[in-house]
C-alpha cells in the first residue's frame, strides 16, 4: 500500500510539473503540442499516464520500470512524428492494440497473426522464396527499431541478405512450429524472456528505440525442441519483417 501511495504521489508530481509550467496536460490535444519541450510537462509523467491509459483499456496491468518508461516515451514520440495532429489518447490506444507497452506480461496482441504467417512456410504449395523476400525490412523499418550507428549497419546487412535465392523453408521432417513472442520493450527491460533469445540480443539492448512485437521461432520434428532456429521476426510499421541477428551489425562484430 505504501508503494502505491508513493507511486501515486510521483505520478501526480510528474504530471503537474513545475509551478511555472503554463500548459495543462490534455491527452486529447495534438501529441506534438503535449510532447513539445515548451509544454513544460515532464516526459516521465506522460509515460506514466500512457501506461495507465493502456492498462485501463486492456485490463492487463504493466510492471513499470525506468527502461519501460523511456521506451514508452520513445514509442509515443515516434508515432507522433508520423501523425503530429493525433492525440496522445489515440496513439496510446494504438500502442495497446499493437501489443507494445514497455513490459506487458503477456504476449503481444498480434502474436497469433505472426504464427499464422509462420505456418505458411509449412505449405508445400507456398512460394517460399517470395514469402521470404516479402519479410525484407525497409530502411525505415530498421530505423524504427534500432538507433544509429547500428541501424545503418543492419540496413546494409539485410540488403545483402534478402536476395533472389534466399529462402526460409522447413526441412521435410519438420512438421511443428515453436515460437516465443514478446516485445522489444520487455527485452530492453531485462525481462526473463530475454534468456529465451540468442545471447547477442543483450549487446543490442541499448540501441532499441521502440517497443514492438518480436519473436524467435523454430521448425522442428514433432516432439523435438531442436531444429531450424530463427530470431528477429518483428511487427513494425503495421507489417511483419525479418531482422535476424542484429548484434552482427555492431562495430566489434565486424
Amino acid at each position: 500500500m505504501l508503494k502505491r501511495h508513493l507511486l501515486t504521489a510521483l505520478v501526480a508530481t510528474a504530471i503537474a510539473g513545475p509551478a511555472a509550467a503554463a500548459t495543462a496536460f490534455d491527452p486529447a490535444a495534438p501529441c506534438a503540442q503535449m510532447l513539445s519541450p515548451e509544454s513544460g510537462i515532464p516526459q516521465v509523467g506522460i509515460g506514466f499516464w500512457a501506461f495507465g491509459f493502456i492498462d485501463g483499456a486492456t485490463a492487463k496491468p504493466h510492471q513499470v520500470t525506468p527502461d519501460g518508461l523511456e521506451t514508452m516515451v520513445g514509442e509515443l514520440r515516434q508515432r507522433c512524428a508520423a501523425a503530429p495532429e493525433a492525440s496522445l489518447s489515440d496513439i496510446a490506444a494504438e500502442i495497446g492494440r499493437s501489443g507494445g507497452a514497455g513490459g506487458n506480461g503477456g504476449e503481444p496482441a498480434v502474436a497469433e497473426e505472426g504464427r499464422a504467417l509462420l505456418q505458411r512456410f509449412f505449405d508445400p504449395a507456398e512460394d517460399h522464396g517470395a514469402l521470404t523476400l516479402s519479410l525484407k525490412p525497409s530502411p525505415e523499418d530498421v530505423r524504427a527499431v534500432y538507433a544509429e550507428p547500428l541501424a545503418s549497419a543492419l540496413i546494409d546487412t539485410y540488403e545483402g541478405l534478402f536476395v533472389p535465392g534466399a529462402v526460409i523453408e522447413p526441412k521435410p521432417e519438420h512438421k511443428q512450429l515453436l515460437t516465443t513472442f514478446t516485445t522489444t520493450g520487455r527485452l530492453k527491460a531485462g525481462d526473463p524472456v530475454l534468456d529465451e533469445f540468442p545471447g547477442g540480443y543483450k549487446d543490442v539492448l541499448p540501441y532499441i528505440v521502440t517497443d514492438v512485437p518480436i519473436a524467435r521461432f523454430k521448425f522442428v520434428e514433432p516432439g523435438e525442441t531442436l531444429g531450424l532456429a530463427f530470431d528477429g521476426l518483428i511487427h513494425v510499421n503495421d507489417h511483419w519483417v525479418f531482422m535476424p541477428k542484429p548484434w552482427r551489425g555492431l562495430p566489434d562484430a565486424q
